[in-house]
Order: C-alpha cells, then sequence, then structure tokens
C-alpha cells in the first residue's frame, strides 16, 4: 500500500473528459512532453518480446491454454476473468483487440449477467466471448 500524492474521486467518465481537456490545452501551448519516440519503443518492443507458449507437457500448461486460446477465437473475442491468477496470465499471454475487449469482472464472476457473462451478451449478438479459467 501507499499514499498517492493526489488522489482523484470521480465519476471516471468525467475525470477522463477533464484530463482529456487538459491534456489538449497543454498540447496547444507545447507545455506537453511529445512520447512518440517512447511510443514507438513500446510497440517494437511488445512485437518482439513475445512470452513462449509453446509448451508439449503433459499435463498442459497454462501458458499453451493461452496460446490455444489465441488461435481459436479471432480479434472480435471480449474475455473475462475474474480469478487473480487467471487475469494476470491472461493479461500478459492473450492478444486482445480494441477497447472494452478485456473484462475484469472484479469478483463478480463471468456468472454475474451482462456484460460480464460467457456467451452472447444481448448488444453483442454474433461477438465471442473467452472466459479464461473455464
Amino acid at each position: 500500500m501507499f499514499s498517492p500524492d493526489l488522489g482523484i474521486a470521480s465519476d471516471a467518465g468525467a475525470a477522463l473528459d477533464g484530463l482529456i481537456e487538459l491534456a489538449r490545452e497543454r498540447q496547444a501551448a507545447k507545455s506537453l512532453p511529445d512520447y512518440a519516440g517512447w511510443v514507438a519503443e513500446c510497440t517494437a518492443r511488445k512485437g518482439s518480446l513475445q512470452r513462449k507458449t509453446h509448451f508439449e507437457n503433459v499435463p498442459i500448461k497454462p501458458q499453451r491454454v493461452y496460446e490455444e486460446m489465441n488461435k481459436a477465437f479471432g480479434k472480435d473475442t471480449t474475455y473475462v476473468s475474474t480469478i487473480g491468477l487467471s487475469q494476470i496470465a491472461g493479461a500478459q499471454l492473450l492478444h486482445v483487440f480494441g477497447p472494452r475487449k478485456w473484462i475484469n469482472a472484479g469478483q463478480a464472476g463471468p456468472w454475474a449477467g451482462p456484460p460480464g457473462r460467457p456467451g452472447r451478451g444481448p448488444r453483442q449478438a454474433g461477438r465471442d466471448r473467452g472466459c479464461p479459467f473455464r
């Protein structure tokens, strides 16, 4: 545990809107640092420093399960996870494409109902859901 220098308590949407507005103001005033080089370095590392997943051990290793999930599910898949170790491994090993495609259910469990349940939710008809610990 640590004491933050600045604590923010807000509606998440309102807080993000305010932070984005502030960033745009700083960018217009040329007081926002240029992170383009850092972003390019991160992108290069993300493409080249993949973790090993192809294990042929018996019983099967969790890393291999995630490799097979990456093969089986498409880019439109939404993953839901609730259990700590599954959240950590899934975040490191699953290929997730786009916003709101990875849901940490926060101990509510994937059985708690939409949007945190495997299967097709009412607003995502036709989209796959992956549940890493089933």
